[in-house]
């Protein structure tokens, strides 16, 4: 009888056990959040080599574009939802295919879309970073490209692109928003673009104190309670045009101090200033900053790095420490 009871208590113990791992299963599927593929729609993305001719503006032959992914913002920053689709252009011939060919079932032509691009870029999110572009460009008869897609109802299920190069319509499925801030911030290292004529990258931080400094040919003479650092630009202009970083800074968070980046007048013996390089190719040059670091406590900043390129409004913004 005890040995019954001893048996009993044992299998309660048991069942006990595997109630409270179902349950904690549960708990954990139910609670976690959704997990989002940063990468999915820019696993492709390369820096190209060098320029390229540009292809000529032509919208005569066949085309096919398919859908091949999509991801759905809704972000608490804007008030508007957008999406960001990935197609594939098929033609018969090279293509430069202009974004004003395609509209919205709201109405949105895609050619038009500077004033939903402007307010995302003051929030410091940049579709560059989701390899975004606004024309449709390739040497070859087929390419993949990324599109950014307004939504002006933040609560609608389905928007339908058309274009009026004969092409099938497109829905869209845009309940489930799955795009986060994080995927529009840049960080040091990611290819930037303006999708048109550029791409560029920013490494990490590294300090040049020491390392001599002229400006006009004399010595130019630094303080010693100051740390020199050097952030690596490589750019390339896509297609010929003319690229040129007229301005950069850097601005620690939680403060109001500013660095600016040292003008194109001051140059190193190693390495060379990008400020008011004209780049047509791919080139590469250093952006220079001079911030307060006494020896005996060093400073660590964190912040964001900013670059103001020539012919844009907006800065571009770079999450990046300076150490």
């Amino acid at each position: 009888m005890n040995k019954d009871k001893s048996t009993k208590i044992k299998i309660g113990i048991c069942v006990a056990i595997v109630l409270i791992l179902i349950a904690t299963a549960i708990f954990f599927i139910f609670n976690q959040k959704p997990k989002t593929d940063d990468k999915k729609l820019t696993s492709d993305i390369t820096m190209a080599e060098g320029s390229q001719n540009k292809p000529t503006v032509s919208t005569e032959g066949e085309y096919k574009i398919d859908l091949v992914d999509s991801v759905i913002f809704n972000l608490k920053e804007v008030d508007f939802k957008f999406a960001i689709v990935k197609l594939r252009v098929q033609a018969n011939n090279s293509i430069n295919i202009p974004l004003n060919h395609f509209s919205t079932s709201e109405g949105i032509n895609l050619g038009n879309v500077d004033t939903y691009i402007k307010a995302l870029e003051e929030k410091s999110l940049f579709l560059g970073k989701q390899n975004v572009w606004y024309e449709i460009l390739s040497n070859e008869n087929s390419t993949m490209v990324n599109i950014f897609v307004p939504i002006k109802d933040k609560n609608a299920k389905e928007i339908i692109l058309t274009n009026d190069l004969g092409t099938e319509e497109i829905k869209l499925n845009v309940s489930n928003s799955k795009g986060t801030a994080a995927m529009l911030q840049y960080q040091a290292d990611d290819i930037i673009t303006d999708g048109k004529t550029y791409q560029m990258t920013v490494s990490s931080a590294y300090p040049i104190t020491g390392d001599t400094m002229y400006q006009n040919g004399q010595e130019y003479l630094l303080p010693s309670t100051v740390e020199v650092y050097s952030f690596k630009i490589e750019a390339v202009s896509l297609w010929g045009d003319t690229i040129v970083v007229e301005e950069a800074k850097y601005i620690p968070e939680n403060s109001k101090e500013t660095f600016v980046a040292l003008d194109s007048s001051i140059q190193s013996m190693k390495y060379s200033n990008i400020i008011g390089k004209e780049i047509n190719e791919k080139d590469s040059g250093d952006l220079f900053f001079v911030a307060y670091s006494p020896v005996e406590s060093p400073v660590t900043y964190k912040g964001v790095l900013q670059l103001k390129v020539k012919g844009s409004d907006n800065w571009i913004t770079i999450n990046v420490n300076l150490n």
